[in-house]
């Protein structure tokens, strides 16, 4: 590869962000040119909702059963590129929100299933969907400043305060009530942080300190994430030892943010869970492993990858030695391996880095549009 010319002469941080910055505007140019456009020609329904995925082929499949968040995870993958002036989807996230709210509110919840022919067929509660309806809400507002985006969130978090759990933290919802798992409370933080951002107001924190203070008692333990709780929080008897390393990287980059809204300094925890994740794995995260370290499941997703990343950037911003680089990387090896150029993606590799996936699943782009725009933010814009 030509070396470009603002390379030359560059001191280590200049060259460190001008290598990021030319990765960065490697998959800016791929999501914008190629990703965003085909995805909407290709799995966005009249009604403005979505399919489940695309069959390996590229043919929607409009026989599958939609779990309802991934309409909302549209709206803010489109929301998000918008604001960043990468590509005007305005219309797109709009629609996706007004399918998602209009089809799957109850009043109480957003149902978690909805077959294609728009029958609910499970209008069960699930914490983790109500985080992203949440988050959509968030990116909604900010993207719009239209105050029935805000009253929508206010009244997401109005049925959350209302299914507090008395150990702390909120009830699993009725697809799953036990047993408890932190993955939803951290998306939780996520939408949280993101409505705190759009609105401004230190009230829509609330969620994020609940979240952060479950961190720091039981989420977080030594360097890895616990995944599976019984009812107080303690670690579940067969499941307690399992962690994903995929969630470790994204805690790694909502601490930052969460340090950024707030003042806090969460950065010792940062740097033991960035340590333990990527040691001795050449920048690939695997999907499932022991607390141990030994690897329980040796397939790779595409979103463990794209949070693997942000964790890298996360880390570059608190001035890592070689995390800049590890971001610029890794964002290369995506390319012909698991981001396609038409578009689409490889949701799922085994060790050996073959393709195992059967799908290609629509939810993947909320992942890849958050962390290819954070790559922007933080190389300092584009070339």
């Amino acid at each position: 590869m030509t070396r470009p010319d603002n390379f030359i002469g560059a001191s280590p941080v200049q060259l460190s962000r001008a290598v990021l910055a030319h990765s960065a505007a490697r998959l800016r140019a791929w999501t914008v040119d190629a990703a965003l456009p085909f995805w909407v020609d290709h799995a966005q329904l009249d009604d403005g909702s979505w399919v489940e995925h695309l069959r390996l082929d590229g043919i929607p499949d409009h026989s599958a059963e939609r779990r309802w968040r991934i309409v909302a995870r549209q709206a803010v993958a489109y929301a998000q590129a918008t604001q960043a002036g990468w590509w005007d989807g305005t219309s797109v996230a709009r629609r996706s929100f007004e399918a998602y709210w209009s089809q799957g509110w109850t009043g109480d919840h957003v149902v978690h299933r909805i077959l294609p022919d728009g029958t609910i067929s499970d209008p069960r509660s699930d914490l983790y969907d109500q985080a992203f309806g949440l988050l959509a809400c968030a990116r909604l507002f900010a993207l719009t400043g239209e105050a029935g985006y805000r009253y929508k969130a206010a009244e997401l978090i109005a049925r959350l305060d209302a299914s507090k759990h008395p150990s702390g933290g909120w009830r699993e919802g009725t697809v799953k009530p036990f047993p408890r798992r932190q993955n939803p409370h951290m998306h939780l933080l996520e939408a949280s942080l993101a409505l705190h951002q759009a609105t401004g107001q230190a009230d829509d924190l609330a969620i994020a300190h609940e979240v952060i203070g479950l961190f720091e008692r039981h989420f977080l333990r030594g360097d890895t994430i616990g995944e599976i709780f019984n009812e107080d929080w303690s670690p579940h008897p067969e499941h307690g030892d399992c962690v994903e390393p995929g969630h470790a990287a994204e805690w790694i980059w909502l601490l930052s943010e969460y340090d950024k809204a707030t003042g806090a300094d969460h950065s010792a925890a940062q740097y033991a869970l960035y340590e333990r994740a990527f040691r001795n794995r050449l920048g690939i995260l695997f999907d499932i492993e022991c607390r141990s370290g030994d690897i329980t499941r040796q397939t790779t997703r595409a979103w463990v990858q794209t949070e693997a990343i942000k964790a890298h950037l996360a880390m570059a911003e608190r001035g890592a030695p070689g995390a800049a680089e590890m971001a610029a990387s890794t964002i290369d090896a995506m390319f012909g391996t698991i981001l396609q150029p038409d578009g689409t993606w490889v949701d799922q590799q085994n060790a050996c880095g073959a393709p195992i996936a059967t799908t290609i699943p629509v939810s993947t782009m909320y992942h890849i549009v958050g962390m290819a725009v954070e790559a922007e933010r933080v190389s300092g814009g584009r070339l």
